[in-house]
């Protein structure tokens, strides 16, 4: 783990701990921190794995659109309420994780007017970059 990812944990585990309502967490909190780390990063493995899952019954257009945009289209609607039955927090996390390829990996990030097909073929079929020769758009 990068060493600013575990100091965004441990910015989490303070938040969390050193406001929990039972004053025992709170003051073992205060006596070590460092343990209380671990229990936030197994908690957002959990929700990223969650999240991830959530997405899959999305597929790759639904997963990389807005709540807002899933609950305009009536089909999506359906299959984000299923979701939010599940996983009632996929709405919370989607705002934060929607565009982060770590998170979201069923969301293709790919235009769909890209002509990748003939990009590599104009690749492959010119032997050697020719200044007087037309470049690809």
């Amino acid at each position: 783990m990068s060493a600013q990812k575990d100091i965004y944990l441990q910015q989490v585990a303070s938040a969390v701990f050193s406001n929990d309502y039972d004053p025992r967490i709170r003051q073992l909190y205060a006596q070590h921190p460092s343990l209380f780390v671990k229990p936030i990063k197994n908690r957002f493995a959990v929700l990223q794995k969650k999240y991830d899952d959530a997405n899959k019954t999305l597929g790759s257009t639904g997963a990389g659109l807005t709540a807002k945009e899933l609950k305009e289209d009536p089909q999506l609607k359906k299959l984000l309420d299923k979701i939010l039955e599940n996983f009632p927090w996929w709405e919370e996390v989607h705002g934060f994780w929607r565009t982060n390829p770590s998170y979201n990996t069923v969301f293709s990030t790919g235009d769909p007017g890209q002509d990748f097909a003939a990009e590599a073929q104009w690749l492959m079929l010119v032997p050697k970059r020719d200044s007087s020769l037309p470049q690809y758009p």
